[in-house]
């Protein structure tokens, strides 16, 4: 997570053109931590929140909602756009694997991280969410990888070309991104006693867009209505839900938060400097300029895979 803590990475930008999450994520994960074991809904600690993305979509279910990052720079503008003196919401300078020393001791109901599984050290991990969690608590993470075009299959190697070729992006990236594009299948579940095992949940919210979990077996979409019992599967691949139609600057303003881009243009000046040149421009301008000319839209219709891993902790 070097980059996002560099002091030359635009947290501002990166909040205003993530990709957010659908609504129905959330309820799954609600489904999940009532379904299973106690279930309560008085704090949530959203670990790696970044600029609060997924924290701020927490306070209607739960009386106290922490949000936690290593970055300085992340937390300031989570602060800046989300706390008042009316929010239940706080965010605290940490990294995942030292929150409980921010928090009391089995005091926490769910554990929430979007987007940023990959980075974790799990050695460390575990073990700090298991001193904070209340008996028959929750923890879920998820994050999305590649994107793709909808209706255009054809497009992907392009994409994953531009996203992690040898000669374009591919080097700039730091280590966990391996672990995002293999869905978090990478991601150990807990194997120390206070972990319910038979709980661990894997689901793939991909449909078609990822070949790669064809054999993984599919089912409908969990049901968001809490009184309806989770699936008791391990593991399973349902229906994509995530996607956004986008003008091309708001496409390329989302290309352009990307670490390795980052990094890359950190490393190549000179590409940074040609940016909004169009055919002629850097790295991301080409890259763009490429689909449209695929395309012939004034938009691009953009869906994202989403993996998301669930455990509980024993109950008492």
């Amino acid at each position: 997570m070097a980059t996002f803590s560099n002091a030359s990475f635009n947290a501002a930008s990166y909040a205003a053109f993530r990709p957010t999450y659908p609504p129905r994520l959330l309820k799954v994960v609600l489904n999940y931590h009532s379904n299973r074991g106690v279930g309560g809904k008085d704090k949530v600690v959203d670990i790696g929140c970044g600029t609060g993305q997924v924290t701020q979509t927490l306070p209607p279910y739960f009386n106290r909602v922490i949000g936690a990052d290593p970055s300085e720079g992340m937390i300031e503008t989570a602060r800046k756009k989300y706390t008042s003196s009316e929010s239940r919401m706080e965010f605290i300078v940490a990294s995942a694997e030292e929150v409980d020393q921010h928090v009391e001791n089995e005091s926490v109901d769910l554990i929430t991280s979007g987007q940023a599984a990959h980075w974790f050290d799990y050695q460390r991990l575990w073990p700090s969410l298991a001193r904070m969690l209340k008996p028959g608590g929750t923890v879920a993470m998820w994050g999305y990888s590649e994107f793709r075009i909808a209706h255009h299959p054809e497009l992907s190697p392009l994409i994953t070309q531009y996203s992690l070729g040898p000669d374009s992006l591919g080097p700039y990236w730091e280590p966990g991104r391996k672990i995002v594009d293999n869905h978090y299948r990478d991601i150990p579940f807990p194997n120390s006693p206070e972990w319910d095992l038979d709980s661990a949940r894997r689901v793939y919210f991909s449909g078609d867009l990822a070949p790669e979990l064809k054999n993984v077996p599919i089912y409908g979409l969990p049901s968001e209505d809490e009184s309806h019992t989770f699936p008791d599967l391990p593991e399973i691949r349902t229906e994509a839900i995530m996607g956004k139609t986008m003008p091309w600057d708001a496409a390329q303003s989302w290309l352009r938060t990307w670490s390795s881009l980052h990094t890359y243009q950190q490393q190549h000046p000179e590409d940074k400097e040609r940016t909004g040149k169009g055919k002629e421009g850097d790295m991301v301008d080409r890259f763009v300029e490429v689909l449209k000319d695929k395309l012939g839209t004034e938009t691009v219709d953009i869906q994202w895979p989403v993996s998301l891993l669930m455990i509980k902790k024993k109950s008492a």
